[in-house]
């Protein structure tokens, strides 16, 4: 029995009506039904039950325990005491009346979202995501169709972090991510290829497929996003396009011109060779995809890399994903949060906002 201070209080005396506690009484057959809401005050369980509130107390304090007008009842003696008198008890507890209603509110505002949603979108870029085995040229090809030297700042010319970039061609914006080839970093590439819309998978004509290669190739199937293979170095004495075309079939990726879906594009990224071409080709299976984002949203992303800078401090890269995300914007990650103090792009400038598939 729980004793409580502020219990409501109604019209004494043994035939008043209880005010706000009592939803209905309604006979059925010989049982009578009573609808209550906490807290259960003895007074009003009196008038309720038809008793005297003296009455009631003198059973209730048989029951063991104590108890006054302005006592509540706990549930389980309630319903024992309404039950000995011919009494139904039911408990409605606060928001369950309420309950259907709320579930229709809210399909009517998912469904206003859902439209809202429909109505704002746009056009966004593909993000691709750059895979494949260590040394076989990712980040020159990316160097490539960037025109600007990344691989010879790197240490033992291995990618270390992700990168992520942004191009424009042809008055379209692509967005690469370079994700490291060599083993320590798995999570990484697998985190990378579930960023993505398009995967171009790096294979070098010489080598052919190797272990990190086939590593790369399940991280894009899992991640269930479009597949294009880059047949690198075709510049190098031993390139074989052939064996690599052959390679793929037995992996079932077959390419488009031995009767497969896969897109394969012959590259030196060395010389530039094929560039274009697989440019056009991210392009073409972006407009199949028909990527869109709504920039009104309130921004949301992923964050592909983070780390402390001693002059700026904590800095991440981060692909926005939906909506716009502003300079001032309060963001969280996980159990960390913090303001956006300055943005920049990839080659350093500041940006005020950054729309989505933005680096």
């Amino acid at each position: 029995m729980r004793s409580t201070g502020g219990g409501a209080e109604t019209g004494g005396g043994g035939g008043g009506t209880a005010t706000g506690l009592f939803a209905a009484t309604a006979a059925s057959g010989e049982v009578k039904i009573i609808q209550i809401k906490p807290p259960i005050i003895v007074r009003d369980f009196a008038i309720a039950l038809g008793l005297r509130p003296f009455k009631l107390i003198s059973e209730l304090n048989q029951a063991g325990g104590f108890a006054s007008m302005n006592t509540a009842i706990d549930e389980a003696v309630a319903v024992k005491v309404a039950e000995k008198h011919g009494f139904l008890l039911e408990i409605k507890h606060r928001g369950e009346a309420q309950k259907a209603p709320v579930a229709v509110d809210k399909d009517q505002k998912r469904k206003q979202a859902e439209e809202e949603e429909a109505r704002n979108l746009a056009p966004r870029p593909p993000v691709v995501c750059i895979l494949g085995h260590v040394d076989h040229g990712k980040t020159s090809l990316l160097d490539a169709i960037r025109k600007a030297n990344v691989a010879a700042g790197e240490a033992g010319g291995i990618t270390q972090h992700i990168g992520a970039y942004q191009i424009e061609y042809d008055k379209r914006k692509i967005t690469f991510l370079d994700t490291p080839g060599h083993a320590a970093f798995t999570k990484m590439r697998a985190r990378g290829a579930h960023v993505t819309d398009i995967a171009v998978l790096v294979v070098a004509a010489d080598d052919g497929f190797m272990p990190q290669t086939d590593e790369a190739l399940k991280h894009a199937q899992n991640a269930k996003v479009a597949l294009i293979v880059a047949v690198n170095k075709m510049d190098v004495k031993g390139a074989n396009l052939d064996q690599v075309k052959t390679q793929m079939q037995q992996r079932n990726i077959a390419p488009e011109d031995w009767g497969g879906e896969t897109i394969t594009v012959p590259v030196s990224a060395i010389k530039g060779d094929g560039i274009s071409n697989l440019i056009e080709m991210i392009l073409l299976q972006a407009d199949v995809l028909e990527l869109k984002a709504n920039p009104k949203a309130e921004a949301s992303g992923i964050i592909i890399e983070s780390e402390i800078d001693f002059g700026r401090g904590p800095m991440a890269t981060v692909i926005v994903q939906r909506g716009t995300l502003r300079v001032g914007d309060a963001i969280v990650s996980g159990q960390y949060y913090a303001r956006v103090r300055a943005m920049y792009d990839d080659q350093g400038n500041n940006l005020k906002e950054a729309p989505p598939a933005t680096p």
